[in-house]
């Protein structure tokens, strides 16, 4: 339990204002069933509105679990409103339980049913939930212009059979006698349109019919919008405003999707007026607060660093914000807010977690690490080479066989229990045997028991995990930003409302088909990627395919020479790859959909200098050579160890700003192509005026600052 509240002196009408921020989170209900991230989700997020943007501690009330009753919310939120003054920010986060009750005063046209917050006492004795019209009603008092409120919650109250990843719902509210005896006493503050959402910033983790979900992600357990929030704040620049802040929610989702071998994921929704959708966030309020010390914004989130012994460093509360065995950190000075990349003292990785904080040792340094200094991630810790799989509702009789199976054809399978996290679960349904995404309800895969099955279930396996390999190749602490769609898929549109504006995130997988011989090439059976990143770096386009391999895309042999050589994009200027589906483009190849169906994912890594660049290419050109030779084990093992590899030269480049052009792993004999591809390939491509001098004079130091960053793409293929 945690009760924090500090009352302040009001703001006065003029001059700078304060940022505060509320936040609730509860995982021990009295009276319903529990969750198992929201309390961590209210500690990063403290650590990311204080380390991050500048909030005093002081101005940050939190509320958790047994304090975060019916009536210790409400009293939080009228102290908040009492407290804020109009040029102040305010930042109000809960995560917890949601429901519906029926709607007693008609102003939900819709559905007819109010969404609500459930308080850690709710549903028990006579305690309601808390209703929209309530929140409504409380924040229509509230005088700051700039608001921000965040529910991780959902209404649907659907179910879920797995103990990892949780629902945040419970099933509505049917005592509606002790509503009826509190509506009367309720302003009618509500129209056609919320007060909230007419007047500020709202972000919902999940539509009203779908599940917000609640499981482990980076060795914690997080609601995972909140989770993707607090990256997506953590990285934003300054003067982001909502549609940008989403915009990284939507990408840290599918990043998560992927590692979970999910389809898709609930679709977090962003509602607010229009003057305000495009503005700045969280930057209006200039001032920590009265009577606190001034707290300046900071490019990145980061820990405090402690200097310990033998090349070993503490990172405080390391945990809040992933710093998990195996996690790299840069570190840097005392006071440090830039985080230039490249300029780091030192690079540290952790190795054990110690209550929040985490043990990290020094792997190179430039010297002693000074008192107060302070660390950024750098890379986010690998899956490991164990793949937990949970054995769910399956016959006695049947066990030992389903078990040897998949000792058998997956050699680095834990088959786990309850009380240890999966990636996957196995169910038998009739003769059928089925493999589901960890939340025990999305089915991955279905194989026959009358059939061998083996083989398959280990190809569906090895993509997830090849997959999430790459997905721990991660720079949040990058400047460079890349936005990548799949050109052919329809884009979801906006919503514009009367006095407001609600935009949907697109968590959906695209959808292709296999490209059948003697088949016309289309939109629907030929790929099309649409990039854009914010400075001049070099693309490089990787492929999981839904058997596992790795494959390098792009740059390729195919390529016409004068089409984006080396891989190298302008800033700002979108460029779609390859160009055209229609005979005689003009980047002289074609990415068509070939069997067997299934799921893919696209890793595009984006860099400032070639070299970087050339050396992941070098990497997923050894990945591609492995697993052409052998099977899904051997490949799920050379992505690990060929992935750690490269782990360890990415972070020496963010340590020294020096990167070493030749490659450790045995030289292929050739370049690898993309397939199918309708014409001959023409002489290798030549690369961009002056980058391959560049590489060539600079082969051992760069004397500008190397950077990185990489994004994903899910693909779902049919017949």
């Amino acid at each position: 339990m945690a009760l924090f509240l500090i009352l302040t002196e009001p703001s006065g009408e003029t001059g700078p204002g304060t940022k505060r921020a509320l936040l609730i989170g509860i995982n021990q209900y009295k009276a319903v069933p529990k969750l198992q991230g929201s309390l961590n989700d209210i500690d990063t997020m403290r650590q990311i509105l204080r380390s991050r943007w500048g909030f005093a501690e002081s101005n940050i009330a939190v509320l958790t679990d047994e304090a975060a009753t019916r009536a210790g919310i409400l009293t939080a939120l009228e102290q908040l409103v009492a407290t804020a003054g109009p040029n102040d920010t305010v930042y109000f986060h809960y995560s917890g339980h949601g429901s519906q009750v029926e709607d007693l005063n008609g102003d939900e046209l819709d559905d007819h049913l109010d969404e609500t917050l459930v308080p850690q006492d709710g549903r028990s004795g006579d305690v309601r939930d808390i209703t929209d019209d309530e929140l409504d009603a409380i924040f229509a008092r509230l005088r700051a212009k700039h608001a921000f409120i965040v529910l991780d919650s959902c209404h649907s109250g659907t179910a879920t059979r797995s103990l990892d990843i949780r629902i945040r719902s419970i099933p509505r509210d049917t005592h509606l006698n002790i509503y009826r005896a509190a509506e009367s006493a309720l302003p009618k503050t509500r129209a056609v349109v919320p007060v909230i959402t007419s007047r500020y910033v709202v972000m919902t983790g999940a539509a009203s019919h779908q599940e917000a979900l609640d499981g482990p992600v980076d060795g914690r357990y997080h609601g995972f919008f909140t989770y993707a929030l607090a990256k997506s704040l953590g990285n934003s620049s300054p003067q982001a405003s909502p549609r940008e802040v989403f915009a990284g929610v939507e990408r840290e989702l599918k990043r998560i999707q992927t590692h979970f071998g999910r389809s898709s994921m609930p679709e977090p929704q962003l509602e607010a007026p229009p003057e305000l959708i495009e503005a700045s966030l969280l930057s209006p309020a200039t001032s920590s607060g009265a009577g606190s010390a001034q707290q300046p914004a900071a490019r990145l989130p980061w820990l405090e660093v402690t200097p310990g012994q033998k090349g070993m460093v503490t990172l405080i509360n390391g945990s809040l914000l992933g710093a998990a065995p195996g996690s790299t950190w840069s570190i840097y000075s005392a006071g440090e807010t830039l985080f230039a990349p490249g300029r780091a003292l030192a690079i540290a990785t952790a190795t054990q977690t110690n209550g929040k904080d985490a043990l990290a040792k020094l792997q190179s340094s430039a010297g002693p690490i000074p008192a107060g200094a302070r660390a950024i991630a750098l890379l986010p810790a690998p899956t490991g080479q164990r793949i937990p799989i949970r054995i769910l509702d399956v016959p006695p009789g049947r066990r030992g066989v389903i078990e040897e199976t998949l000792k058998t054809n997956i050699k680095d399978v834990d088959l786990v229990g309850d009380d240890h996290p999966a990636r996957f679960a196995v169910d038998i349904e009739g003769e059928t045997l089925r493999l589901l995404a960890a939340d025990g309800l999305q089915v991955v895969g279905t194989f026959e028991l009358n059939e061998p099955w083996g083989a398959g279930i280990a190809t569906v396996v090895s993509r997830s995990a090849n997959a999430s390999e790459l997905l721990t190749l991660d720079n949040p602490s990058s400047q460079l930003k890349i936005d990548v769609r799949v050109a052919t898929a329809v884009k979801p549109k906006p919503s514009v409302r009367t006095r407001g504006i609600k935009v949907v995130a697109d968590t959906q997988a695209a959808k292709y088909r296999i490209r059948k011989s003697g088949k016309p090439r289309t939109e629907h059976n030929s790929l099309q990627l649409e990039v854009r990143v914010n400075s001049d770096s070099y693309v490089t386009i990787v492929d999981v395919d839904s058997e596992g391999g790795v494959n390098l895309l792009f740059p390729n042999n195919y390529q016409q020479r004068s089409f984006y050589g080396d891989g190298f994009l302008r800033a700002s200027e979108p460029a779609l790859i390859p160009d055209s589906i229609k005979p005689g483009n003009k980047a002289g190849f074609y990415w068509d959909y070939s069997p067997p169906k299934g799921t893919d994912t696209i890793r595009v890594f984006t860099s400032t200098d070639l070299q970087t660049a050339q050396m992941i290419r070098d990497r997923i050109k050894t990945l591609q050579a492995a697993g052409e030779q052998g099977g899904a084990t051997v490949k799920t093992r050379s992505v690990a160890n060929t992935v750690q590899s490269l782990r360890d030269s990415l972070a020496s480049v963010a340590a020294r700003g020096i990167i070493t052009v030749a490659d450790t792993t045995t030289p292929l004999p050739g370049e690898v192509t993309t397939q199918p591809i309708d014409q001959p390939p023409p002489a290798a491509p030549q690369a961009m005026p002056g980058a391959t001098e560049l590489a060539a004079s600079s082969a051992t130091t760069n004397t500008s600052t190397a950077d990185w960053t990489a994004t994903s793409v899910t693909i779902m293929i049919s017949e």
